[in-house]
């Protein structure tokens, strides 16, 4: 009865589900979404060149976190599906991501054998106004897949930014400075960990990635691999 009433929608496009049993529909199914190799080596960037290890913007600005890595291309019809769980409140469409998690990037996560998972934090205005973080929303669900802790207080976003899509790289770097700050005493709460998987929905310049590794470090942690659900595409 309740199926009747609110048919499933596909996570993707948001269309209904026709045929039962499916997780995405038909249209979606087909489009090629998920990040393939080759990528970037630093940041996890889709690219075309497989004689490359590194793209053209790593190359050109070495980041600060050991490497990144990602589950989609930041494209339609991602783009769409994640806003709606950020801006629309569309929570259910998390599963998805996370089933694809597992069954895509589990082993590679794994490798990584880190200490503790930590979602970028948003502005407590952002909070409030929205009612949940949906970076703490992935990062529980990879925290549970891999049988690790999550902590949210390790850092703080400190300052509301401007939206970084509204920006230009440049001005995206500037717009972040002295925007996180790590916190002392939750760091030590926490065990003092050296090995961080920091996790986010979407990756495009790397400005947000940069600036909490930055403010994770100063703590004391040495080691911060970032993934994220949707990454940009890369240059050759």
């Amino acid at each position: 009865m309740l199926s009747f009433l609110f048919p499933p929608i596909c996570p993707l496009c948001a269309k209904e589900l026709l045929d039962k049993g499916e997780h995405i529909c038909k249209s979606c199914s087909k489009k090629q979404i998920f990040i393939k190799e080759p990528t970037c080596y630093s940041c996890g960037k889709p690219m075309k060149n497989h004689e490359k290890e590194y793209c053209s913007d790593c190359r050109q600005h070495p980041k600060n976190f050991e490497r990144g890595m990602g589950l989609c291309i930041y494209q339609k019809p991602v783009t769409n599906s994640l806003a709606a769980i950020k801006y629309k409140n569309e929570r259910k469409f998390v599963k998805y991501y996370l089933e694809e998690i597992q069954k895509r990037k589990y082993r590679d996560l794994l490798q990584l054998k880190i200490d503790v998972i930590i979602p970028v934090p948003i502005h407590r205005k952002k909070r409030r106004k929205r009612g949940f973080n949906q970076a703490e929303i992935f990062a529980n669900g990879i925290a549970e897949m891999l049988n690790k802790p999550m902590y949210t207080k390790i850092v703080e976003r400190i300052h509301d930014t401007k939206p970084q899509k509204q920006l230009n790289p440049g001005e995206r770097k500037s717009n972040l400075k002295k925007a996180f700050r790590g916190n002392l005493k939750e760091y030590q709460r926490a065990g003092m960990p050296k090995r961080v998987l920091l996790v986010d929905d979407i990756y495009t310049t790397g400005s947000t990635a940069e600036a909490v590794t930055a403010a994770l470090k100063q703590l004391g942690i040495r080691e911060v691999y970032v993934f994220c659900i949707a990454i940009g595409k890369g240059f050759s």
